[in-house]
């Protein structure tokens, strides 16, 4: 049979003085929320700087204010989305035309291929656009 053996407890460590208590949690605290702290920190700072760059245009007439009094003018509305409409449709139309042109380029590869593969196949007579013969409809 074994011996039943005590557990010595471990010696207690001497406890710390007051200020290193103190100023341990405070780190341990910091070092668990220094993201957060981070976080609220940066937010603080930007809300300051905004805060004295308000100031510091408070009453004055600048550049941005006129700049913001053009971009909220309708005209310029309607010319920007007049603009960027106009760019899109062009694009669309461009890449269709891209996309015409593979697909004939394509068809032609692979019909080659086909003739070349197997020379009794039957053509599926699509036309080189990759649609049906007007027939068909």
């Amino acid at each position: 049979m074994a011996k039943n053996k005590r557990i010595q407890p471990a010696p207690s460590a001497p406890s710390p003085s007051a200020f290193r208590w103190f100023f341990g949690h405070i780190f341990a605290l910091a070092r668990k929320q220094g993201s957060i702290l981070a976080i609220c920190g940066t937010v603080i700072w930007c809300a300051h700087e905004f805060s004295r760059a308000a100031i510091a245009f408070a009453g004055t007439t600048s550049i941005a204010d006129i700049t913001v009094k053009v971009l909220a003018s309708i005209k310029t509305v309607w010319t920007l989305s007049i603009s960027v409409s106009g760019i899109s449709i062009a694009l669309y139309w461009r890449e269709g035309s891209l996309h015409r042109k593979t697909r004939e380029r394509l068809t032609r590869r692979i019909t080659d291929l086909e003739i070349k593969i197997d020379p009794h196949r039957t053509s599926s007579k699509l036309t080189s656009e990759g649609l049906t013969r007007k027939e068909d409809e």
